[in-house]
């Protein structure tokens, strides 16, 4: 039997005398009632058994509300104490209500052990509201976190070998809650750390989520929606069956049972269908609220205030199928990482390739797709402090172009360099992906980028550095790269425009619509799994559109706007000569692929000459008059 296993079994024999208070029970004495678990209490202690299993002792639980968590967890508290003398434990909460409510309980549990259960080994020799010493040498110290940030003053003093941590996502400061986790023991056998908390939007909790998927080896992050609650259903006797059971299942009511039974293994029932759909039309506090508390799959739960901006259904989608494929695959996903070793001048840059787990978080660069010399591509560019003060990061967009479709190429993406390196490898990308058009974001340092292009210009040029371009094959590199040019949408069509692109409220709205129409309509190829899952990030309140102000780090959208700002050099400045050239996604790669010979090539130049030449010549002729007139010599 292994220690995991056998823990389970231990716990389960340590709940048996346990008494508890719940609304959903009626009690039949003031002893309470009996612990009786339901289904997401299970499901909780079954990750824990299995990440036990595997020597894991860092959990971390996203969750809806009202699933009993807390409760199991506070168990969990009592029991770690009570089986490892000495234990050193932490309950951290928002909030003192909540810290003096979670005391209560404790206190009540206590209680409803019989008095020969633990005998003298384990007993309360201390309690107040900052903690509860044991006979047993274990102590478990109350802190509040707060919902305010004022420093690290909760977080500071002597390290745990236990912590449950409850409604993270509400704590005020992110530095102290850092602080605190330094605290953790690292190498304590017995150690075992408990965080569990609802979203509640884009914040540190979401990091410390992201973070923990990045680090499965020592950590385990589990979802339990609210479909793995006893109580959240309508029966088909209650008259609100009626009304929001007796019903078609939508289109989109369909895809989440389906997600949650291909990602969780769990089928929702039609009663529990009527109690969301219940929820849901008789909530007032607004859809985005409710699919926070009430997720049906984790990909829900970090929502902000505001409508997220892309369909959140479809990205997911692409998402999965993205993660249905490995690296042996060989798939369109698969991606070269780099890394640039930036030095004093732009001749001494370097690329890193990047291999191996270990390198994922220093990928600066990733590049699907090889530049190729017949090649036209668009160059979108988000330098870093460009918008506001939160974004933080350059962000470098590289796509080729169709007349009816974008595919991505490359993706360049860093907080870690200068906006002057940035232009260094703007131009570097803009060099090897010869036949660009680039359009950069000049809000912020894009000003400077477009000078320190203009000076690499220059350099190239230049007879003392006619050597070095020839060694790196640079002599022609930015000969046929070019900026985009704006103009308005009311400008006429010979009037002069500026370079690049400048975002206010109005025209940020323009690309990012422009964007979302061209996801929508499958015109965009997407490789880069950061780009779809900084779309998610996305959200529209009123005018103002992107990612909430955040400092966390998967809180961005930088690669959004680069992409926004590459689909608008393709709308205004590509597709209408790849159009007019018949440069489709399809003609093009059938012939890059040689399953076009050179007579079905010609004779696809010919038609297609020919229907052109026939629809100019509509456009010019005068109109005559209805067919059947003009055929019979009437007129």
């Amino acid at each position: 039997m292994t220690r995991s296993t056998k823990w389970i079994g231990l716990f389960h024999q340590f709940i048996k005398p346990l008494r508890i208070y719940s609304r959903e029970v009626s009690t039949g004495d003031e002893d309470g009632s009996p612990l009786k678990l339901w289904l997401s209490q299970r499901r909780f202690l079954d990750e824990m058994a299995q990440g036990l299993e595997e020597n894991i002792r860092f959990f971390i639980c996203l969750k809806s509300r009202q699933l009993g968590i807390t409760t199991v967890s506070l168990v969990i508290d009592l029991f770690w104490c009570a089986m490892y003398p000495g234990t050193q434990a932490a309950l951290v909460t928002d909030t003192e209500s909540n810290r003096d409510a979670n005391r209560a309980i404790l206190q009540g549990y206590i209680r409803s052990f019989p008095k020969a259960f633990f005998g003298d080994s384990f007993t309360v020799t201390t309690s107040n509201r900052n903690f509860i010493q044991f006979s047993n040498k274990s102590k478990l110290t109350f802190l509040v976190a707060g919902t305010k940030k004022k420093g690290v003053s909760w977080a500071e003093g002597k390290g745990y070998s236990f912590a449950h941590l409850t409604e993270v996502s509400k704590y005020g400061d992110p530095d102290a809650l850092a602080s605190f986790m330094e605290s953790l023991a690292q190498q304590n056998p017995n150690r075992l750390f408990i965080v569990e908390s609802t979203a509640n939007g884009f914040n540190h909790f979401r990091q410390m989520w992201v973070d923990g998927k990045r680090d499965s080896s020592s950590k385990r992050t589990f979802f339990i929606g609210w479909w793995a609650s006893d109580v959240n259903y309508i029966d088909k006797n209650d008259r609100r069956f009626l009304q929001y059971g007796d019903r078609r299942i939508s289109g989109e009511e369909r895809e989440r049972v389906r997600l949650v039974r291909e990602q969780y293994g769990f089928v929702v029932t039609p009663e529990q269908l009527a109690w969301i759909r219940w929820k849901e039309e008789t909530d007032s506090t607004g859809s985005g609220i409710l699919q926070q508390n009430q997720p049906w799959i984790e990909q829900d739960a970090f929502l902000e205030t505001g409508y997220s901006f892309f369909q959140l259904r479809t990205i997911n989608k692409h998402l999965q199928i993205m993660d249905s494929y490995t690296v042996e695959d060989g798939t369109e996903y698969n991606y070269n990482a780099y890394r640039y070793e930036l030095g004093n001048d732009f001749w001494a840059m370097k690329m890193e390739r990047l291999e191996g787990e270990n390198n994922r978080d220093r990928i600066e660069l990733r590049v699907w797709e090889e530049p190729r010399p017949e090649g036209k591509y668009v160059i979108g560019c988000d330098p870093a402090w460009g918008r506001n003060e939160h974004k933080d990061r350059h962000a470098i967009s590289v796509w080729r172009t169709y007349s009816d479709k974008m595919v991505q190429c490359a993706e360049y993406a860093t907080s870690q360099v200068e906006p002057k390196h940035c232009a260094w490898v703007l131009a570097h990308l803009a060099g090897a992906y010869k036949d660009a058009v680039v359009n950069i974001e000049l809000v912020g340092p894009g000003r400077m980028l477009m000078q320190e292009w203009d000076h690499l210009r220059d350099l190239l040029k230049a007879e003392q550095y006619a050597k070095l371009s020839q060694e790196r094959e640079w002599d022609e590199a930015l000969d046929n790269a070019r900026w985009y040019i704006y103009r308005r949408a009311d400008s006429s069509a010979g009037g002069g425009g500026a370079y690049n692109f400048e975002t206010n409220w109005k025209t940020k709205a323009e690309i990012m619509f422009q964007l979302r129409g061209a996801y929508v309509t499958n015109e965009l190829r997407i490789r880069s799994k950061p780009l779809l899952l900084e779309m998610i990030n996305v959200r529209q309140d009123g005018v103002e559109i992107g990612a909430p102000e955040s400092a966390s780090e998967s809180c961005k959208d930088d690669r959004v706007f680069a992409a926004a700002l590459a689909v608008r050099a393709w709308i205004n400045w590509r597709r209408p000569g790849q159009v007019a050239e018949n440069e489709s996604y399809e003609r093009i790669s059938k012939e890059e692929e040689g399953t076009v010979t050179k007579d079905q090539k010609r004779v696809n130049e010919i038609v297609y000459r020919f229907f052109k030449r026939k629809a100019e010549e509509e456009e010019m002729e005068p109109e005559r008059g209805p067919a059947w007139k003009v055929s019979r010599g009437l007129i």
